[in-house]
């Protein structure tokens, strides 16, 4: 009827259910005795018979995490969900259930209640400092793993969905850099790449970062996404949930999907000497801004959002623009505007940046109008 295996570091119990296999993990770790692993099974077919799998059976929230995690990594080998989106939600739950563990203990999924959820919100806005953007993000994050354990059997109610979910943050002109914030960020970030580049200053990644956005006005999660040549199997099509960024073997073009979009960046000049020295002295192999493990080996996988964020706020701080709403997008945001100060073709600042209809590019001529007075009245 049933039987019991080892995937990886937990047990599972696979059964057949209206013709189809499945499989639930007993959230039993380590060697098992025949005679246990006998006990086990029978135990879960008796239940599986009564009709109640799951109820009574002690199932770990980390450990239907890893089920929910393996299920999504196969969905990626399949072609049916982004990897880009994989690490989304590895990030989201590893922050929830880090704060899970942390103040609560090793809660079995039952316990997980929306009580739960409207605690962890308030720790992300009182102590972690989060935005309403951010903490309504992380929710709606981790939205699909409830949903998932509802369709399991593992909850009999979904604990996000009377929960009043934060609304992200509408773009407004306290978001956008005036003219001289900008003009002394883009001073300070080129100074640091001359100094860079003739070999008086040292590989600094969150500066480098917001160099390539202050230059290109790109988003900072696909400078984040960058890599030095095109994956095959997994950069290419034009689906919604499918986003990358790869640069052409010669570095002169650079190739960003996103939303649906595709767009080319040339490279050329500055920028292909900053690349050329990056590739000799950081040494990365996929992407060109690679994270980097405890150990100071490289890991292959690229910077998230998130900690990007806190360094970036320092940045800020050293380049002298004290405590504001900014963020890491307000870089594209003084792109797009410096170049509608200089008045630019404003359809061509909407191709450069990836809009998808010149009513997206001509919002920040209405959140700028004040600062253009002087074109009337100096």
């Amino acid at each position: 009827m049933g039987s019991i295996y080892r995937n990886g570091k937990y047990w599972y119990f696979g059964y057949c259910e209206n013709g189809r296999q499945k499989c639930m993990t007993t959230g039993i770790q380590g060697d098992l005795t025949d005679t246990r692993k006998k006990e086990i099974k029978r135990d879960l077919e008796i239940r599986y018979e009564r009709g109640n799998l799951n109820k009574g059976f002690s199932l770990k929230f980390t450990h239907v995490i890893d089920d929910y995690i393996i299920l999504k990594e196969k969905e990626v080998f399949r072609g049916q969900r982004s990897i880009n989106t994989l690490r989304s939600d590895r990030q989201h739950l590893k922050l929830f259930s880090n704060y899970v563990l942390n103040k609560l203990g090793r809660l079995d999924i039952t316990d997980i209640k929306r009580s739960v959820l409207e605690n962890y919100m308030e720790y992300r806005f009182t102590v972690d400092g989060c935005n309403q953007t951010t903490v309504g993000n992380n929710i709606r994050g981790i939205q699909g793993f409830f949903r998932y354990c509802l369709d399991k059997d593992h909850i009999e109610v979904n604990p996000t969905s009377l929960l009043k979910i934060p609304q992200s943050l509408k773009r407004t002109v306290d978001q956008i850099p005036s003219r001289k914030e900008f003009e002394d960020m883009r001073e300070y970030l080129n100074q640091y790449v001359v100094d860079y580049l003739n070999g008086d200053d040292t590989y600094h990644w969150v500066k480098m970062i917001s160099w390539f956005q202050i230059r290109t006005g790109m988003r900072n999660g696909e400078v984040l996404m960058m890599k030095w040549k095109q994956n095959k199997k997994t950069d290419t099509g034009g689906r919604h949930s499918f986003s990358y960024v790869y640069l052409n073997p010669s570095l002169s073009k650079l190739i960003i999907h996103f939303k649906r979009r595709r767009r080319e960046i040339p490279i050329k000049g500055v920028i292909k000497e900053v690349l050329l020295k990056l590739k000799d002295d950081v040494q990365s192999k996929v992407y060109v801004f690679e994270n980097v493990g405890k150990g100071k080996q490289k890991t292959n996988t690229l910077y998230d959002n998130t900690s990007f964020s806190r360094p970036f706020k320092r940045l800020l701080d050293e380049i002298g623009i004290e405590d504001t709403q900014y963020s890491s997008h307000t870089l594209r945001h003084g792109f797009i505007t410096d170049l509608i100060r200089k008045d630019k073709n404003i359809v061509k600042i909407g191709k450069i940046v990836g809009h998808r209809t010149t009513t997206i590019t001509e919002l920040y001529e209405h959140l700028i109008s004040s600062d253009l007075e002087d074109l009337i009245y100096n």
